[in-house]
Order: C-alpha cells, then sequence, then structure tokens
C-alpha cells in the first residue's frame, strides 16, 4: 500500500506544479496585457498574441486542475488514501495557503491603492481581475511549496 500511496502523493504533486508553471505563465501574461491597456498601445497583434497566451494557458490549467479533482476522487474512495493523502498535515497546508493568499490580495489592494494617488486609474476591472489572479496565483504557489 505504501507505493500506491507515494504514486498517488507524487501525481498529486505533478498536477500541482503543473498548475503552478499554468498559473506563473498567465500571471506573465496578464502583466504584458495590462502594461499594454495601461500605456494605451493601440498595436493589435500584440494584444492578439497575449490574448492568444492567455486562452492556452487556461486550458492548460484547467487540464490540470481536471486531473487533480479526478485524483483527489480517487483518493477519497479508498480509506486508506484519504487518511494518509488527507491528513492533518495537508489540511494544514491547505489553509495556510488560504491565508497567504487572503494576504496577498489584501497586499496587492493596498499597493492599487498607493499607486492610485500618484496615478490615475482607468480600468478598475483590471486592478480586480489581477487582485483575484495574485490570489489564485498565491494559493496554487503555498500549497506547493508547503506540501514539499
Amino acid at each position: 500500500m505504501t507505493t500506491q500511496i507515494e504514486m498517488y502523493d507524487q501525481k498529486r504533486k505533478r498536477n500541482r506544479g503543473g498548475g503552478l508553471i499554468g498559473s506563473a505563465i498567465f500571471l506573465v501574461a496578464w502583466i504584458g496585457y495590462v502594461i499594454t491597456r495601461i500605456s494605451c498601445l493601440n498595436n493589435d497583434l500584440l494584444r492578439t498574441i497575449v490574448l492568444a497566451v492567455l486562452i492556452l494557458v487556461v486550458l492548460f490549467q484547467a487540464y490540470f486542475a481536471i486531473k487533480n479533482v479526478l485524483l483527489e476522487r480517487e483518493i477519497k474512495k479508498d480509506p486508506q488514501l484519504k487518511d494518509a493523502l488527507n491528513n492533518e498535515l495537508v489540511q494544514l497546508n491547505e489553509l495556510k495557503a488560504w491565508r497567504a493568499s487572503f494576504f496577498s490580495v489584501i497586499g496587492f489592494i493596498v499597493v492599487a491603492a498607493v499607486l492610485s494617488i500618484f496615478m490615475h486609474i482607468n480600468d478598475i476591472m483590471l486592478v480586480f481581475l489581477t487582485a483575484l489572479l495574485i490570489g489564485f496565483g498565491t494559493h496554487n504557489t503555498a500549497v506547493y511549496l508547503l506540501d514539499r
């Protein structure tokens, strides 16, 4: 049973690593998109490329998210796997990841508020979406690092 537990743990780590890579690429592409929007660059080719990268990365992340959900369902079906892979440490790490995510969103909102004093922010929806992306990215990063 130990080898099966290790196999499921490795699968979960690979799925989380793939999601983390996707989150990082998405955040970099999103920052590029925000810069083109804020600087009012009317380069349609650049925006199209960034949008295509964003769509591909969303599909990449969806693939790993679906794999992770299916794996978690398998783990929950087997009582021994559930006890071994969803123990108190895993639950504590998940809680810590959500806490880190919350504080990263709060930190970003504070930074955006300070920046809004010095410059006019035309598109507030970009700020909200970026805060969400930072929160999800921080959660993915924290879960990955805490489970190592």
